[in-house]
């Protein structure tokens, strides 16, 4: 497998059940990105965070000419991106539905200034759906 590529792309998906279309491309241009060998990290925050839930109907709906956002989570597992949820998502334990501590730990946290710092670093490309 070749090596990422020096630049990296962050994408922040603030966008829940309720605009799938803007979440779907966001997973979409992240995909795209992973499988370029970019190195993708994907924050998931505010309606975003509803992704992460087990049983989320929409996650299996097509969207649109794109697939389905479980799909994409899936391909991006795959090329090794990394996803994390907003800390104060963490911290509250309740947003967008998804609530209990027990569904959101097993991703990682990223606070505001661990975005504002990533998003400084030369080579590194920020995008919020």
């Amino acid at each position: 497998m070749s090596k990422k590529n020096k630049c990296a792309l962050q994408v922040i998906i603030a966008s829940g059940p309720r605009d799938i279309g803007r979440a779907a491309l966001g997973f979409a241009f992240a995909t795209s990105a992973a499988v370029s060998n970019i190195k993708v990290h994907i924050v998931l925050a505010s309606d975003g965070v509803a992704w992460i839930k087990k049983n989320q109907s929409k996650a299996r709906q097509k969207v649109g000419a794109f697939g389905s956002i479980a799909q994409f989570l899936d391909i991006l597992a795959e090329n090794g991106a990394v996803i994390s949820v907003c800390s104060a998502c963490l911290q509250s334990g309740c947003l967008s539905g998804v609530c209990g501590k027990k569904i959101l730990t097993k991703f990682p946290a990223a606070g505001l200034s661990e975005l504002a710092v990533r998003m400084c670093k030369p080579g590194v490309t920020t995008v919020v759906f």
